[in-house]
């Protein structure tokens, strides 16, 4: 199991993630930079994403990139989870496709790499046109380093992502929280020769990290950092074990609220 001590360098980014699911919270289509935002970034641009079922596409507020203000050839894509109905019926799937964005990537999951698919960058300057996010990374300047974050659903996308980077030979970093497990032995295999630094941290009794399951021929980016809410105050269940303030409080996080999911005494 992963201790505090360890942990707490991976608490701005979940901080950040939790700025996403705010602003989303915010507005479903296009927040505005909160004034609570991070001081030490500058959002420079809005991500997107259209779930769909049949007929039925409804563009969304998926997080935001933002360029540090200390060094501005760091960036972070933040990746907020699932919020809406159509993110839970595109997370649903557990189908393994191709992943044709890398030659041979392996099989990734359907619903959350058509999703990914759809990602949009909306910048912040309106001068500059939309572009998809996948064609975003061609248009970075030289030396840039990326940090690619998310929670639950976001952690699927943000391993997507990194993915991508990681064969375009751009200097990328993965956090994730809560992930589900995104594709099969090939693709571990493929993001593990890149070399991408990635670290996945999952709460032991989170059952999204257990999904989709093995026996479907999916499989986890290893090792992961454990952790473990059932010996804090927080209630047994399904909804509190995999809520990222749930996450935030277990890592160390003293500002992580988590008021809703506060039990009576720590589990013994």
């Amino acid at each position: 199991m992963g201790d505090t001590m360890n942990m707490a360098a991976y608490i701005p980014w979940g901080e950040l993630v939790a700025v996403a699911y705010a602003m989303y919270k915010q507005n479903h289509t296009t927040p505005q930079t909160p004034p609570d935002f991070p001081q030490d970034w500058e959002r420079i641009a809005n991500l997107t994403m259209t779930p769909s079922l049949e007929s039925i596409r409804e563009r969304e507020f998926a997080g935001f990139i933002a360029r540090s203000k200390r060094d501005p050839l760091l960036q972070a894509v933040v990746i907020r989870g699932t919020e809406s109905k159509l993110d839970w019926l595109m997370d649903a799937e557990f189908l393994l496709e191709t992943f044709r964005e890398v030659p041979g990537g392996g099989r990734t999951e359907r619903g959350f790499t058509n999703l990914y698919r759809t990602m949009t960058v909306e910048y912040a300057d309106a001068s500059i046109p939309p572009q998809s996010l996948i064609a975003q990374l061609d248009t970075l300047p030289a030396g840039t380093r990326l940090v690619v974050t998310g929670h639950s659903l976001g952690s699927s996308l943000a391993t997507l992502h990194a993915f991508v980077a990681g064969s375009k030979k751009i200097d990328v970093e993965l956090i994730t929280f809560a992930s589900p497990r995104v594709g099969d032995k090939t693709f571990v295999e493929a993001f593990g020769a890149l070399n991408i630094r990635s670290t996945r941290i999952f709460n032991h009794p989170d059952i999204v990290p257990h999904v989709p399951m093995e026996v479907a021929g999916f499989r986890h980016l290893e090792p992961g950092l454990e952790i473990n809410s059932a010996v804090y105050p927080i209630k047994h269940a399904i909804p509190c074990y995999h809520a990222l303030s749930t996450y935030l409080y277990v890592m160390g996080d003293a500002q992580a609220d988590i008021s809703a999911c506060r039990s009576g005494q720590a589990a013994t």
